[in-house]
Protein backbone atom coordinates (compact mmCIF):
# COMPACT_ATOMS: atom_id res chain seq x y z
CA UNK A 1 0.00 0.00 0.00
CA UNK A 2 1.77 3.25 -1.03
CA UNK A 3 2.13 5.45 2.17
CA UNK A 4 -0.42 8.41 3.04
CA UNK A 5 0.87 11.83 1.74
CA UNK A 6 0.44 14.47 4.91
CA UNK A 7 -1.85 17.17 3.99
CA UNK A 8 0.66 19.81 3.28
CA UNK A 9 0.13 20.70 -0.05
CA UNK A 10 1.02 22.38 -2.91
CA UNK A 11 -1.30 24.90 -4.60
CA UNK A 12 -2.06 24.27 -8.41
CA UNK A 13 -4.04 26.66 -10.42
CA UNK A 14 -6.58 25.15 -12.88
CA UNK A 15 -6.85 27.03 -16.13
CA UNK A 16 -9.56 24.62 -17.77
CA UNK A 17 -12.43 25.59 -20.06
CA UNK A 18 -15.70 25.76 -17.64
CA UNK A 19 -18.36 24.43 -20.26
CA UNK A 20 -20.62 21.22 -19.68
CA UNK A 21 -18.61 18.88 -21.47
CA UNK A 22 -15.97 18.89 -19.79
CA UNK A 23 -17.34 18.31 -16.29
CA UNK A 24 -15.92 15.09 -16.06
CA UNK A 25 -12.59 15.95 -16.85
CA UNK A 26 -13.13 18.52 -14.13
CA UNK A 27 -13.80 16.20 -10.94
CA UNK A 28 -11.27 14.05 -12.17
CA UNK A 29 -8.59 16.97 -11.92
CA UNK A 30 -9.92 17.46 -8.49
CA UNK A 31 -9.65 14.42 -7.20
CA UNK A 32 -6.32 13.10 -9.07
CA UNK A 33 -4.91 16.46 -7.53
CA UNK A 34 -5.85 15.56 -3.81
CA UNK A 35 -4.83 11.88 -3.95
CA UNK A 36 -1.42 13.45 -4.72
CA UNK A 37 -1.68 15.79 -1.99
CA UNK A 38 -2.44 19.12 -3.90
CA UNK A 39 -4.48 21.68 -3.37
CA UNK A 40 -6.54 22.34 -6.18
CA UNK A 41 -7.83 26.04 -7.10
CA UNK A 42 -9.41 27.86 -9.65
CA UNK A 43 -10.78 31.28 -10.40
CA UNK A 44 -14.43 30.16 -9.47
CA UNK A 45 -13.52 30.40 -5.45
CA UNK A 46 -12.67 33.71 -5.96
CA UNK A 47 -15.70 36.34 -4.88
CA UNK A 48 -15.96 39.58 -7.37
CA UNK A 49 -15.39 42.31 -5.45
CA UNK A 50 -14.83 44.75 -8.11
CA UNK A 51 -10.99 43.92 -8.88
CA UNK A 52 -11.62 42.93 -12.18
CA UNK A 53 -11.48 38.86 -13.35
CA UNK A 54 -7.99 39.28 -14.94
CA UNK A 55 -6.49 41.08 -11.65
CA UNK A 56 -7.98 37.90 -9.76
CA UNK A 57 -6.36 35.32 -11.90
CA UNK A 58 -3.11 36.92 -11.70
CA UNK A 59 -2.84 36.88 -7.77
CA UNK A 60 -4.21 33.28 -8.00
CA UNK A 61 -2.03 32.18 -10.24
CA UNK A 62 0.97 33.72 -8.83
CA UNK A 63 0.13 32.31 -5.42
CA UNK A 64 -0.15 28.85 -6.67
CA UNK A 65 3.30 26.67 -7.03
CA UNK A 66 1.60 24.91 -10.22
CA UNK A 67 -0.28 25.66 -12.75
CA UNK A 68 -2.31 23.43 -15.37
CA UNK A 69 -3.09 24.10 -18.65
CA UNK A 70 -5.69 22.03 -20.46
CA UNK A 71 -5.71 23.49 -24.22
CA UNK A 72 -7.90 19.92 -25.29
CA UNK A 73 -10.89 22.62 -26.12
CA UNK A 74 -10.25 23.93 -29.73
CA UNK A 75 -13.04 25.13 -32.07
CA UNK A 76 -14.89 28.16 -33.56
CA UNK A 77 -15.05 30.83 -32.09
CA UNK A 78 -11.58 30.72 -31.50
CA UNK A 79 -11.13 30.84 -26.92
CA UNK A 80 -8.23 32.59 -25.94
CA UNK A 81 -8.35 32.43 -22.74
CA UNK A 82 -6.69 29.56 -21.66
CA UNK A 83 -3.87 30.10 -23.96
CA UNK A 84 -3.51 33.75 -22.37
CA UNK A 85 -3.20 32.36 -19.05
CA UNK A 86 -0.71 29.91 -20.06
CA UNK A 87 1.30 32.46 -21.28
CA UNK A 88 0.93 34.25 -17.55
CA UNK A 89 2.41 31.37 -16.32
CA UNK A 90 5.38 30.68 -18.30
CA UNK A 91 6.19 34.17 -18.09
CA UNK A 92 6.22 33.48 -13.71
CA UNK A 93 8.27 30.46 -14.42
CA UNK A 94 10.95 32.35 -16.75
CA UNK A 95 11.17 35.26 -14.82
CA UNK A 96 9.86 34.82 -11.06
CA UNK A 97 11.40 31.02 -11.24
CA UNK A 98 9.93 29.58 -8.56
CA UNK A 99 6.01 28.53 -10.91
CA UNK A 100 5.79 25.48 -12.63
CA UNK A 101 3.29 24.56 -15.29
CA UNK A 102 1.83 21.79 -16.87
CA UNK A 103 -0.33 21.37 -20.05
CA UNK A 104 -2.90 18.81 -21.33
CA UNK A 105 -3.85 18.10 -24.56
CA UNK A 106 -6.63 16.27 -25.76
CA UNK A 107 -4.76 14.90 -28.87
CA UNK A 108 -0.91 13.49 -29.28
CA UNK A 109 0.85 16.50 -31.75
CA UNK A 110 -2.13 19.18 -31.68
CA UNK A 111 -0.47 21.24 -29.53
CA UNK A 112 2.88 21.76 -32.19
CA UNK A 113 0.07 22.89 -34.65
CA UNK A 114 -2.64 25.40 -32.57
CA UNK A 115 0.48 26.74 -30.01
CA UNK A 116 3.60 26.03 -31.85
CA UNK A 117 6.01 28.83 -29.31
CA UNK A 118 5.19 26.34 -27.10
CA UNK A 119 7.55 23.35 -28.95
CA UNK A 120 9.60 21.41 -27.22
CA UNK A 121 7.12 21.09 -23.98
CA UNK A 122 5.79 17.96 -23.94
CA UNK A 123 1.84 17.96 -23.02
CA UNK A 124 0.49 15.40 -21.30
CA UNK A 125 -2.33 13.50 -23.36
CA UNK A 126 -5.65 12.54 -22.13
CA UNK A 127 -7.83 11.65 -24.67
CA UNK A 128 -10.62 13.34 -23.40
CA UNK A 129 -10.91 11.11 -20.80
CA UNK A 130 -11.37 10.65 -17.00
CA UNK A 131 -8.49 7.65 -16.65
CA UNK A 132 -6.50 10.00 -18.98
CA UNK A 133 -6.47 12.62 -16.46
CA UNK A 134 -5.73 10.96 -13.63
CA UNK A 135 -2.62 9.24 -15.55
CA UNK A 136 -1.76 12.47 -16.78
CA UNK A 137 -1.49 13.34 -12.65
CA UNK A 138 0.73 10.85 -11.72
CA UNK A 139 3.06 11.25 -14.39
CA UNK A 140 3.39 14.66 -14.12
CA UNK A 141 3.07 15.22 -10.44
CA UNK A 142 3.37 12.50 -8.62
CA UNK A 143 6.78 11.25 -6.51
CA UNK A 144 9.37 9.36 -7.92
CA UNK A 145 7.86 6.76 -5.32
CA UNK A 146 4.42 6.14 -2.53
CA UNK A 147 1.94 7.60 -5.36
CA UNK A 148 -1.27 6.43 -4.77
CA UNK A 149 -2.03 3.45 -7.42
CA UNK A 150 -4.57 4.37 -10.48
CA UNK A 151 -7.30 1.83 -9.06
CA UNK A 152 -7.48 4.14 -5.98
CA UNK A 153 -7.12 7.59 -7.66
CA UNK A 154 -9.77 5.87 -9.65
CA UNK A 155 -11.96 4.67 -7.05
CA UNK A 156 -12.30 8.43 -5.27
CA UNK A 157 -12.56 9.81 -8.89
CA UNK A 158 -15.73 7.79 -9.38
CA UNK A 159 -17.01 8.57 -5.48
CA UNK A 160 -16.51 12.38 -6.54
CA UNK A 161 -18.08 12.48 -9.54
CA UNK A 162 -21.32 11.10 -7.37
CA UNK A 163 -20.90 13.50 -5.09
CA UNK A 164 -20.51 16.13 -7.98
CA UNK A 165 -23.99 15.44 -9.33
CA UNK A 166 -25.66 15.34 -6.12
CA UNK A 167 -24.06 19.14 -5.53
CA UNK A 168 -25.62 20.48 -8.22
CA UNK A 169 -28.60 19.20 -7.68
CA UNK A 170 -28.45 20.38 -4.13
CA UNK A 171 -27.56 24.16 -5.69
CA UNK A 172 -29.98 23.72 -8.73
CA UNK A 173 -27.40 24.43 -11.18
CA UNK A 174 -26.98 22.79 -14.59
CA UNK A 175 -23.05 23.12 -14.15
CA UNK A 176 -20.44 22.60 -11.90
CA UNK A 177 -18.89 25.66 -12.38
CA UNK A 178 -19.32 27.64 -9.25
CA UNK A 179 -17.65 29.09 -6.39
CA UNK A 180 -19.93 27.06 -3.88
CA UNK A 181 -19.57 24.06 -5.85
CA UNK A 182 -16.57 24.28 -6.67
CA UNK A 183 -15.69 24.57 -2.49
CA UNK A 184 -17.82 21.46 -2.07
CA UNK A 185 -16.23 19.18 -4.60
CA UNK A 186 -12.49 20.24 -2.66
CA UNK A 187 -14.26 19.50 0.29
CA UNK A 188 -15.89 16.11 -0.38
CA UNK A 189 -12.74 14.43 -2.56
CA UNK A 190 -10.31 15.71 0.65
CA UNK A 191 -13.09 14.08 2.80
CA UNK A 192 -12.78 10.80 0.54
CA UNK A 193 -8.90 11.06 0.47
CA UNK A 194 -9.14 10.69 4.30
CA UNK A 195 -11.46 8.18 4.47
CA UNK A 196 -9.25 5.79 1.74
CA UNK A 197 -6.13 6.56 3.99
CA UNK A 198 -4.92 8.97 0.92
CA UNK A 199 -3.88 12.09 2.80
CA UNK A 200 -3.49 12.40 6.66
CA UNK A 201 -5.01 15.28 8.76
Amino acid sequence: MPRSTEVKQRSVFLNVPFDKSYERLFVALIGGLISLGQAPHCVLELPEIGQGRLDRILRLIQACQISIHDLSRVGHPARFNMPFELGIAVALARYGGRHQFVVLEAERHRLSRTLSDLSGIDPGIHGASAIGIISCLISHLGLPTGNPSIAQVKALDRRLWRAANILKRDYRRDDLYSRAIFQGLVQAGLDLARGMDLVLD
